[in-house]
This record gives C-alpha cells, sequence and structure tokens, in this order.
C-alpha cells in the first residue's frame, strides 16, 4: 500500500518544503504502547537537517494519530504520526525500539490507488 502525505504540521521547514510526499509502507511494527506502527520507504529521500548536519531519510515509521483509526486501504485525510528511522538496524527488527527513530511530525495521509 502506498500512502500520499499531503501536509505536516508541528514539523521541521525542512519537511514542510518537501511535501507532498508519497510513502510505501511495508510492514507493521508494534511498540511498548501500541500495536498499529508502520515502517515505510519514501518514494524519494527526504531531506532532513538536525543540529547543522543534513542527512537523507529514506524509511519512516508511521502510525494513527488517534485510537481507533487504522492505516490501511481506503483511508482518507487521516492524521498520522511521523517518525524517521535514524538507525537502519530497525529494519530488521520485529518490534519498535524508539531510540532508533526520532518523532518530527503529524501528517495527513491518504492512500493512494493501486497502480495495477
Amino acid at each position: 500500500m502506498k500512502i500520499n502525505i499531503t501536509s505536516v504540521d508541528y514539523a521541521p521547514p525542512e519537511l514542510e518544503s518537501q511535501t507532498p510526499f508519497e510513502l510505501e509502507v511495508l510492514r507493521k511494527i508494534p511498540s511498548s504502547d501500541r500495536p498499529d506502527c508502520w515502517i515505510g520507504v519514501a518514494a524519494k529521500p527526504i531531506r532532513s537537517l538536525r543540529e547543522g548536519q543534513e542527512a537523507q531519510v529514506t524509511h519512516l515509521i508511521v502510525w494513527p494519530r488517534w485510537q481507533g483509526m487504522q492505516i490501511g486501504p481506503g483511508m482518507k485525510q487521516m492524521p498520522i504520526g511521523i517518525a524517521y528511522v535514524t538507525d537502519r538496524s530497525l529494519l530488521s527488527d520485529s518490534f519498535l525500539d524508539s531510540k532508533k527513530c526520532t518523532y518530527v511530525a503529524i501528517g495527513i495521509g491518504d492512500e493512494l490507488p493501486s497502480k495495477t
């Protein structure tokens, strides 16, 4: 499934300037406080500035902003939390370690239709 992040709030300026952006959702990864986090890969690397250093972010963690909502087929204008994966070892982990990612924004996402 692919998601189009159409807008972001409470985000760093460099992320706002790269919105909208697409994300391919790869798999669920539960965390200690919620079972509905997902790992995704950005269609294009996202430029990030952190402590004066520029980096390219390729993978993100997303989750529904509100309890009772689900990231999945048919989602429209869903508020989601967004975090950058900062330690690539997280990509092979079965449980989300919050030390391996950094929260960056609240976004609004829509499922993109599949191109079959």
